[in-house]
């Protein structure tokens, strides 16, 4: 019985090399493709920092919006190889509740915090060393993933219970001072409409790797219980995600069972039309309960049509949801940057934003199609999530309002023109 990390094998055949989509050949190129809306609110393309400052086209990083879901899909869609950390499932689990959290803000005030409005915390140079490498007393040494995770001590200590910052920043075996900075992003996400931040300078898988012990496992399923304390919505959606979290423990018991691999098999069901599906199902969408506005996607679950597959895990019943309607599997948040009176609008934003592929050593399928069929070459059949974070600097509401009517001026001359086409030739 091993105790991490552990192989499943659900088919019998060896992986498709991973074609990609656009590889992210820097910093900025990441972030405009997986957080768009967040990218055109930047001020003059300047991004101050970011945990994928050192990203090349040599580092196989590929852009998506929810690298975790959009990983797991890929990788049954195509046939690659599927590694998943525990901090990839706990951040989505963030992510989602951080929608949910947000969009019923003032129905669970009194859960979180006993004052109204939002509390400003503020974090000084002086107080505690938040500064990077280099040192230096500028707005641009500052170590923001450091910042993120003192500032959650800030917000445990403003809360009613103070517990809810380690039940958030994960500690497992697996976890590195990224995750922890990620998280620490995410909970300030999640808090921001009772606190607001400052700081002063002063489907045919060939394999599944479970990564971590069988430990960390069991104490993510553990940590997880404790969404059906924040509402009616979390209550229902655990019991989705209880059946899912269970059977990624027993798969370090049984990993060669038949019910295991039966479960990794499910990931994901399609349905639609063409090679890549119209809609989504399996248990993948007990990570995508809430859309990007906190709107239930199970709400849906009874317009379904009957020819629709779903699937079952114990008494749980798994929904389906619009491929292009995946949730975004990152938060942001805004942060005033006072340097000594002169105050600077910035904006940092964590979470699942790329998938990575990697290659395993072992042959691909010489076929293609996911037959049983070995070939004599090696190449990137292994993909997995990437979670990261950046800071910037954002525009004002003044100029995304002059961008915006400029956008309008272009939409409506373009529109002119087409009228003047038409109109052309059909009197032609």
């Amino acid at each position: 019985m091993p105790a991490g990390p552990v192989t499943i094998y659900p088919a019998s055949h060896g992986a498709n090399e991973f074609k990609g989509w656009g590889i992210a050949t820097n910093t900025s190129d990441l972030m405009e493709n997986s957080c768009p809306e967040e990218f055109r609110k930047i001020k003059n393309n300047h991004i101050l920092q970011s945990s994928f400052d050192n990203i090349t086209a040599e580092s196989s990083i590929f852009p998506s919006p929810n690298g975790f879901v959009n990983s797991a899909v890929t990788a049954c869609s195509h046939h690659q190889h599927l590694q998943i950390r525990l901090e990839d499932v706990w951040l989505s689990i963030l992510s989602q509740l951080n929608i949910y959290i947000n969009a019923h803000a003032e129905e669970l005030r009194d859960k979180f915090v006993a004052h109204d409005g939002q509390k400003n915390l503020d974090i000084s140079e002086e107080e505690i060393d938040i500064r990077g490498q280099g040192g230096g007393r500028t707005r641009f040494r500052v170590d923001w993933g450091k910042f993120s995770y003192k500032m959650t001590q800030l917000i445990a200590e403003n809360v009613k219970d103070p517990s809810l910052r380690e039940w958030i920043i994960p500690s497992f075996t697996t976890t590195t001072e990224l995750d922890r900075a990620v998280a620490a992003i995410m909970m300030m996400a999640t808090m921001q409409n009772y606190f607001t931040y400052s700081c002063s300078i002063l489907c045919g898988l060939p394999s599944v790797t479970l990564l971590g012990e069988k430990s960390d496992w069991e104490d993510l399923a553990k940590r997880a219980e404790r969404l059906v304390t924040f509402g009616e919505q979390p209550k229902q959606w655990y019991t989705l995600l209880e059946p899912v979290l269970a059977r990624f423990v027993t798969s370090f018991d049984t990993p060669e069972a038949e019910e295991t691999n039966d479960f990794w098999q499910k990931i994901a069901h399609y349905s639609g039309g063409g090679s890549e599906p119209t809609y989504l199902s399996g248990w993948i969408t007990a990570f995508c309960f809430w859309d990007g506005k906190g709107k239930s996607f199970y709400d849906l679950l009874y317009t379904i049509v009957d020819s629709t597959p779903i699937l079952l895990l114990d008494a749980a019943r798994y929904h389906r949801i619009e491929t292009e309607h995946i949730p975004p599997g990152w938060a942001s948040v805004p942060v005033l940057l006072d340097d000594n009176g002169v105050q600077t609008h910035c904006v940092l934003v964590a979470g699942h934003v790329a998938i990575k592929a990697t290659s395993s050593g072992r042959n691909l399928d010489a076929s293609g199609h996911g037959e049983t069929t070995t070939g004599t070459g090696t190449g990137l059949d292994t993909i997995s999530a990437v979670s990261g974070w950046w800071m910037y600097k954002t525009k004002s509401e003044a100029e995304l309002k002059a961008e915006w009517r400029v956008e309008v001026k272009k939409w409506v001359a373009t529109y002119r023109t087409h009228v003047k086409e038409l109109t052309a030739a059909f009197r032609g």
